[in-house]
């Protein structure tokens, strides 16, 4: 039950997230949009590099108490690297 509330949050695709991917796509690669992770975080992006998947999270200001991320974000961050194997940029 908790698995099913924590995946079926809505994500929103902000402006700037949509330039991110354009420009990774402009560059030759394939990112896949709110790619939903095996543990359901969803990832604002997924491509694979040199055989590796990248996430990309483009992270705005609400992921931020001025200049640090929020628990929350370092949660995400470290949870798809160490669990999922993702490797992550943001």
């Amino acid at each position: 039950k908790c698995y099913r509330a924590f995946v079926s949050r809505g994500s929103h695709v902000s402006n700037l997230q949509t330039d991110v991917v354009s420009v990774i796509c402009s560059i030759g690669l394939k990112p896949k949009e709110e790619e939903l992770t095996q543990i359901g975080y969803s990832l604002d992006a997924l491509v694979v590099v040199n055989g590796r998947n990248v996430g990309v999270e483009v992270d705005g200001p609400s992921h931020f108490i001025g200049r640090k991320p929020k628990g929350s974000t370092l949660l995400k961050r470290r949870q798809v690297v160490n669990v999922e194997g993702i490797s992550l940029v943001s």
